[in-house]
């Protein structure tokens, strides 16, 4: 067998597909809802910074925050933070509905990834990309380029 072969057998195909759907579901609202070019650039740096996140990001962030909240002043501003938060939470319910389910598929696509034995690199472009091209798809579905909706 030669290693492409591998690869695909290899994949957590069930893990995956739900992070495409979420991401696809996504861009269709987004593209529903008219938002901004601005918005748009924001879903794709907060794509390409999630899946960093999860796969690369992940320890010096542990070391960061851990060295941080030794003070009261981070704890404070973990906690003005926090209920900043909490308030954008409430005032954009639907949109942080996705964004939920958009993290936890990812979390799982990466567990799966991991579970596999892809190492952190190979996590990272294999997430980007599922990512990318269900929003992609999404996108395209919602303006009728294709024909899924």
């Amino acid at each position: 067998m030669d290693i492409n072969t591998l690869l695909v057998r290899k994949l957590p195909w069930l893990s995956l597909t739900v992070l495409f759907a979420a991401y696809t579901t996504f861009s269709a609202f987004l593209t529903h809802e008219t938002v901004t070019w601005l918005a748009w650039v924001i879903v794709l740096a907060f794509t390409v910074f999630q899946a960093l996140l999860l796969t690369t990001l992940f320890d010096g962030l542990k070391m960061l925050l851990a060295r941080w909240l030794k003070s009261d002043v981070g704890y404070f501003t973990l906690i003005m933070l926090f209920s900043l938060g909490v308030t954008i939470v409430f005032l954009w319910f639907r949109v942080f509905g996705y964004i939920l389910v958009l993290i936890a598929s990812e979390v799982l696509a990466r567990l799966d990834l991991q579970n596999a034995g892809f190492n952190r690199f190979q996590a990272l472009i294999i997430l980007s990309i599922f990512s990318l091209t269900g929003l992609a798809v999404g996108w395209a579905a919602s303006l009728r380029l294709l024909p899924l909706i």
